[in-house]
């Protein structure tokens, strides 16, 4: 690893301890300038900033440059405050009209970072009962946000996002943890019966309910296996997972964590997961994976590779469509459809861009038209050939810690 790329970890699990970057690590002006291209991409440059900018050789780095990532830091954690208040004001007012929603990672899991205001999230997940959704969604609109699809049925929809004008404010309703998918969709097969096994939690001076300990680290390892067969993984997830069991790990049942890990075909990429923490960022994981002996550099390059969830890259992030038939023909027993398949995809998979296959799936053709309009046309900085390329090269990752044959 590079020791831009070490300071970094270095950097991050100090802020996830409460500590200042010390020794300081003597770096150039041009490696702290890559340092916090590195911790933008990564979405943690205020959690890295925080605990590295008194370094002495801090100073090293440009002056404008320096100022320039202090003010982003500066802007997010202040985003954050804003988006959290606003999340906690929408909680209580739900629970006044009698709406208990189920809360996933988003505050539970800041709440675990020493300021909390420094982990940046987009958005805020709650997990409601489907048959609630048109009362949550009546909610919302009342509470001034706005749907981010007019067309969206709330009475049937696997998933229903809104956001707030001139907010920060974006919040998705699941129906269940994970999306229907050939590719995950068996993760949500270990959460029946989750929203029976709830816990209470204090956010601020908001009770808030969410997932018990054991289920939510399960619904964190199969979220960061979400992103993993999407683009990949971030590092802030695997510092998320160690903190989780930092503060839960007497509350954890790790047989069953294990169990349900090798029932999904996971078991070597959690260890893997958690064994990354455990090198680079002092966090422990569940002692049920202490015994596996996986390669961690193939994995961590993966992760450090392209920002978060491998999406400062657009021809790593078409590769997805790869990396997902790949899975999903593994888990179906179907063949692999291929290049093509990437771009041909069924009116399901385009529902989300194209919204109007929803009410008529039978314009299929006319999203597969404009699918190759905006790949050929329109995406000029996206190279079939390189997706493809990068498609593969994931697929024998995801060979490589046993998610498939």
């Amino acid at each position: 690893m590079t020791r831009v790329r070490t300071v970094l970890m270095d950097a991050l699990a100090c802020a996830a301890a409460g500590r200042r970057l010390e020794p300081d690590p003597s770096l150039s002006g041009p490696e702290w300038g890559d340092l916090l291209r590195l911790a933008a991409e990564q979405e943690i440059l205020p959690l890295v900033y925080e605990a590295a900018y008194r370094c002495r050789s801090f100073s090293a780095l440009d002056r404008e440059v320096r100022q320039a990532y202090r003010d982003q830091a500066v802007q997010l954690a202040a985003r954050q405050v804003v988006q959290e208040n606003e999340f906690l004001t929408l909680l209580l007012h739900a629970q006044a009209r009698g709406l208990r929603p189920t809360v996933l990672k988003g505050a539970v899991v800041r709440a675990l970072y020493p300021v909390p205001m420094l982990r940046p999230s987009v958005d805020e997940d709650l997990l409601i009962p489907p048959g609630e959704a048109p009362a949550y969604h009546e909610f919302l609109l009342r509470e001034g946000l706005f749907s981010d699809d007019p067309q969206s049925d709330a009475a049937s929809d696997p998933e229903l996002s809104y956001h707030r004008e001139n907010s920060p404010t974006y919040i998705e309703l699941h129906m269940s943890p994970f999306p229907p998918s050939e590719a995950y969709g068996d993760c949500n097969a270990p959460f029946t019966g989750a929203l029976d096994r709830t816990v209470e939690v204090p956010i601020q001076d908001v009770t808030v309910r969410t997932l018990a300990p054991t289920d939510h680290l399960l619904f964190l390892i199969c979220h960061a296996y979400k992103h993993f067969l999407h683009s990949g993984v971030g590092i802030r997830q695997i510092c998320d997972m160690g903190l989780f069991v930092r503060r839960y790990r007497g509350e954890l049942d790790e047989e069953r964590i294990l169990s349900v890990c090798r029932e999904l075909r996971i078991d070597q990429l959690a260890a893997a997961l958690f064994a990354i923490g455990q090198r680079y960022l002092g966090l422990d994981g569940p002692a049920v994976f202490d015994g596996y002996d996986v390669d961690l550099d193939p994995l961590l390059e993966d992760v450090l590779s392209d920002g978060i969830y491998g999406m400062s890259d657009l021809d790593r992030a078409h590769a997805s469509t790869l990396t997902l038939d790949a899975v999903a023909a593994q888990r179906t027993g179907r063949r692999r459809g291929g290049a093509l398949r990437s771009v041909f995809l069924p009116a399901g998979d385009l529902a989300g861009r194209y919204p109007y296959l929803r009410a008529r799936p039978w314009l299929l053709p006319v999203a597969w038209t404009q699918r190759v309009w905006d790949y050929v046309f329109r995406q000029k900085h996206v190279h079939p050939t390189q997706s493809v390329r990068i498609g593969n090269r994931r697929i024998a990752l995801f060979r490589r810690y046993g998610v498939i044959d």
